[in-house]
């Protein structure tokens, strides 16, 4: 399920309330927030997930992460999180609220499934140098074409949120 919000949507607070004016139930999930982060060839940033990741270790996957007790908003979420895995060298910036989908996943960590609320962001890369700041999660960045992209390789979520966002966007 892919929800497309009809405006921005700040933070906690304001999710439950745009959720619950839909009057969609979900199960109790976690939020996350995940970068498309494009360059100004059109080229999509992904990085390859290392051994340490929760699962599927290999695959290319967008930057994001869980939004923490101490994120302001879910831009402060997204702008922490790309700063923390790929460094505080490249310039980029935070373009739109693309939507947000609800996926459950396997957490090999804990043996368990965790159902995620993914804010999707669409980013610009500008420049600077990216670096692997969590060297057991991710191997490296790797920029592709859209008709270049090894889909074989691209992790399940990554996927689907590239799917959406080229279908709504006609890129």
């Amino acid at each position: 399920m892919f929800i497309k919000f009809n405006r921005e949507i700040i933070d906690n607070k304001d999710l439950e309330v745009y959720l619950k004016g839909t009057g969609l139930k979900l199960p109790e999930y976690r939020c996350a927030v995940i970068a498309l982060i494009l360059d100004s060839e059109g080229r999509i940033l992904l990085q390859r997930r290392g051994p340490k990741s929760r699962d599927e270790v290999g695959k290319l996957e967008d930057i994001g992460g869980a939004v923490e007790s101490t994120d302001i908003t879910f831009r402060d979420a997204m702008k922490r999180e790309i700063i923390e895995e790929a460094g505080e060298d490249i310039n980029f910036t935070i373009d739109e609220l693309i939507g947000a989908s609800l996926i459950t996943k396997f957490d090999s960590r804990t043996d368990s499934d965790v159902n995620w609320f993914f804010l999707l962001y669409k980013c610009t890369y500008i420049d600077g140098e990216l670096k692997i700041n969590e060297p057991g999660k991710s191997l490296g960045y790797e920029f592709y074409k859209q008709d270049e992209l090894p889909i074989s390789e691209v992790a399940d979520t990554t996927l689907k949120f590239w799917e959406f966002y080229t279908i709504e966007k006609d890129v």
